[in-house]
């Protein structure tokens, strides 16, 4: 599917379904034109890449859909390779579609898998409306809002994950009988994949300010830096939550850790309370002749009165010092 979008201040035009062979005729250099292609097959890519002239290279990291984020500078175009993440409410996974962007002369071609649904959504509404000052810019306007739409999309994962590890330590302190490991293995995954795409991200997006500066004016590049900030935020969430995950854990260890001194301080009471028992058992269990007490009418009552009062007294005892 391609999808073309055109605007200029006073005009826009949105056309589904263009055949890409004819694609580069409803071009128009009064205006910013937007290329979406959502395809991967080969045969579409290297069309539109013929018609466009672009660099081999480009063909072929759009057919690798698990390159990961990358920058390429050529002579009347860059290149940016990278992930559109998304989290799925039904299945709490993160889902991922590779996307690239060329950048040219008035002209923006975005390349994705053809997954059901985007993050440009919000975006086309704006140009649709006029809202802002998005139909008055260029089309460097237009790459920084593509990629302020993926960049906030990942800041959005990363307040889900946030919130998870929160309500599981909350878990951990109310129910201390609740299973951590294998949630917090499940959620350092999903922070994984998050930073797994973040990184590379944040190296190609520094290489683009650094390579790529002669396809940007001036006044643009103050929007790029608040995307730099964005992704900064997003390196700083993996340290937070790589201590959230670690305490998360040593929390979870101090519940057993509790549960096992309760089990070990019955057993001690337990134990105490017996071991006095034992000796009065051990003392008239012994096959001694001259034992006078068992030849006495009362013996056997007074041993067992002996044990009950002794059993109440340890009880006693343990209470006043709270132990029980």
């Amino acid at each position: 599917m391609l999808h073309l979008i055109q605007y200029n201040t006073e005009k826009y035009s949105a056309t589904e379904q263009v055949d890409p062979s004819i694609a580069s005729k409803w071009l128009k250099p009064d205006m910013v034109n937007w290329i979406d292609i959502e395809s991967t097959d080969p045969e579409i890519i290297e069309q539109i890449a013929a018609i466009f002239n672009l660099h081999p290279l480009i063909t072929e990291d759009i057919l690798n859909v698990d390159h990961l984020p990358k920058f390429e500078a050529f002579e009347d175009h860059i290149f940016l390779s990278l992930k559109m993440l998304r989290y799925e409410q039904e299945t709490d996974q993160i889902s991922q579609e590779h996307l690239n962007i060329v950048l040219g002369k008035q002209l923006l071609i975005t390349f994705q898998e053809g997954l059901p649904g985007d993050v440009f959504d919000g975006l086309r509404k704006r140009l649709e409306l006029g809202k802002g000052v998005i139909r008055k810019s260029s089309e460097e306007y237009l790459l920084y809002h593509c990629l302020d739409a993926v960049v906030d999309n990942y800041m959005s994962i990363s307040e889900i994950l946030r919130s998870q590890m929160e309500q599981m330590e909350i878990k951990l302190i109310s129910d201390t009988n609740y299973d951590a490991p294998e949630e917090v293995m499940k959620l350092k995954k999903k922070v994984n994949v998050l930073r797994g795409y973040t990184i590379p991200l944040w190296d190609a997006f520094n290489q683009m300010q650094a390579e790529g500066d002669q396809f940007f004016h001036k006044d643009s590049k103050v929007y790029f830096r608040d995307i730099s900030d964005h992704i900064k935020f997003l390196i700083t969430f993996f340290d937070t939550s790589r201590e959230m995950l670690r305490d998360i854990m040593d929390l979870y260890q101090t519940n057993i850790n509790n549960e096992m001194n309760k089990v070990m301080k019955t057993l001690t009471v337990v134990s105490a309370i017996f071991i006095p028992l034992t000796f009065v058992a051990g003392v008239y269990g012994m096959n001694f002749h001259f034992m006078p007490e068992l030849h006495y009418e009362w013996g056997y009552p007074f041993v067992w009165s002996l044990m009950g009062f002794t059993t109440i007294v340890m009880i006693t005892i343990m209470r006043y010092k709270k132990w029980l």
